[in-house]
């Protein structure tokens, strides 16, 4: 694993507020409140409640503050991965191949809000719309197998011939009667009243997020969401540039450092003991 590259970026500190606002008719949350520092090596603090997050990129460390029971808690960072394996070197080519743009996901739209000025700080717009896709119908439950057993109908045994039938007599012939007076037609009956017709599927609601971005600090001044979870807003209400004070980024006194218990290696099983050679016979 090789070093950390040098991070360098506008240093600064900004406090936001962020609400959400339910898609029913229902009383919004009250709005919450953070503080997020940043020095200019990337390290970075970000303050609520009562609690903080200290990020230290080029130690690869995270450190959690509990301002309640006076703990600093320092996550382990990530087991790095074993090298594999170097691929096997290409013949080389004429000409570089150009590299492929980055694909969008799909029903992404991206529009340019153009720029404007917010807290003092000029700030670009840009406005992001995702159409969740249409989730295909499910497929018919296949039919279970039929089991192999006997036909579906057997065949009728053969009956027995019987006694012939005695011969009939004869009917006389019958008087011709009155005809019959001829019946009116029957009136046609209403037609059946037709069916109500589906309603409409409604196409999903997409999601729409309008982020305004200081270019200079590097840092998002006012960002809107909009889905069909509701409404969530983030707003800068006040942005200091500069370096932070380096006691914002370290454990304040007093606190008790809780170190994380990293489990055991396994212990390996001892190799067999080799068998001894069998003696000489004396001489």
């Amino acid at each position: 694993m090789g070093p950390i590259p040098k991070i360098t970026v506008p240093p600064v500190i900004a406090d936001y507020t962020s609400a959400i606002q339910p898609p029913k008719n229902a009383a919004p949350p009250a709005p919450t409140s953070y503080r997020f520092t940043r020095s200019s090596d990337g390290q970075t603090r970000v303050d609520s409640g009562t609690t903080s997050v200290i990020s230290n990129p080029a130690a690869n460390q995270t450190i959690l503050l509990d301002h309640v029971k006076k703990t600093a808690t320092i996550v382990p960072p990530p087991k790095p991965q074993l090298p594999g394996m170097p691929p096997m070197p290409q013949m080389p080519q004429l000409a570089p191949p150009a590299l492929p743009a980055a694909p969008k996901p799909p029903g992404m739209q991206v529009q340019d809000l153009g720029k404007s000025v917010f807290q003092g700080q000029e700030v670009e717009g840009k406005k992001y719309t995702f159409k969740p896709p249409q989730l295909p119908k499910a497929p018919a439950l296949p039919k279970p197998p039929q089991v192999p057993g006997m036909a579906a109908a057997m065949p009728k045994a053969p009956q027995l011939p019987g006694m012939p039938a005695a011969p009939q007599m004869p009917k006389p012939p019958q008087v011709p009667g009155m005809p019959q007076a001829p019946q009116a037609p029957q009136a046609p009956g209403a037609p059946p009243a037709p069916a109500m017709p589906a309603p409409p599927q409604l196409p999903p609601m997409p999601t729409t997020a309008e982020v305004w971005t200081s270019p200079k600090l590097q840092l998002p001044m006012a960002t809107k969401m909009t889905g069909g979870f509701g409404q969530t807003t983030q707003v800068c209400q006040r942005v200091i540039p500069g370096e932070p004070h380096p006691s914002a980024f370290a454990i304040p006194p007093g606190y008790k450092v809780i170190m994380p218990t990293l489990p055991k290696p396994p212990t390996l099983p001892k190799p067999p003991a080799l068998p001894k050679p069998p003696a000489l016979p004396k001489l």
